[in-house]
């Protein structure tokens, strides 16, 4: 006769459980498949005891495997909140985070952050706007590697002040014999506003640039050199 139990233990989704059953419940179902089997069996092909042993082993690790779960679970929103406070502590703070854009607000200069993996002989910067159309250029000569803090002033290649708005900054980089060099780009300012919408912290900079937390690289510290 089809064994309910090992059924309740080996068809694909019958070992899931709603969040809210508890260990009692799932024991109370078991003890009452164990007495419906026992009732129904066929008395000229009676179960043999290792049988029950067998499914009572599957059980207890069916029941093991729920209690992990819900710990994993608990461990998990537990972590999860620690990270959103301290994440929460970041507002007022001075951050570096990964990002190529900058924010012009119409009349300050406006510095991005980029770090250099090698020397370089040739650096060369643009910015773009929105529209993706290139409002300046700039060539900044030889640097050495390691970070370097690329100033704006908020013009054009006319001289003209551009617009406040946001602005995308691309830097590349190239030795002497002409080849690339790796170029990471950072964005710093101070964090005015931690969201949690997206399932994880976002930071928001008063230059407009938001990062995830993942993204941060630095928090306070010194600026890097100017050319």
């Amino acid at each position: 006769m089809p064994n309910p139990i090992s059924a309740l233990t080996t068809t694909p989704g019958s070992a899931r459980t709603s969040e809210t059953a508890s260990p009692t419940m799932d024991r109370d179902g078991f003890l009452k498949l164990l007495v419906a089997q026992l009732s129904n069996q066929d008395p000229l092909q009676p179960a043999e005891g290792m049988e029950f042993v067998t499914q009572l082993s599957q059980f207890a690790l069916v029941e093991q495997s729920l209690s992990q779960t819900n710990q994993l679970g608990v461990i998990s929103t537990q972590m999860r909140g620690l990270s959103h406070n301290e994440a929460a502590g970041l507002v007022g703070q001075s951050v570096t985070v990964r990002g190529r854009s900058v924010a012009f607000d119409g009349a300050a200069a406006t510095t991005s952050n980029v770090t250099l993996g090698a020397p370089a002989a040739r650096v060369s910067v643009s910015f773009r706007d929105a529209n993706g159309r290139v409002v300046r250029t700039m060539e900044l000569g030889a640097h050495q590697a390691g970070p370097l803090a690329v100033r704006w002033d908020g013009r054009d290649d006319q001289g003209q002040s551009v617009a406040r708005g946001s602005y995308s900054v691309a830097v590349t980089a190239t030795t002497e014999d002409e080849r690339a060099v790796t170029v990471t780009h950072d964005v710093s300012g101070t964090v005015t506003r931690v969201s949690y919408d997206q399932g994880y912290p976002q930071l928001t900079l008063d230059s407009g640039a938001s990062a995830p937390i993942s993204d941060l690289v630095s928090v306070g510290g010194s600026a890097p050199r100017t050319p």
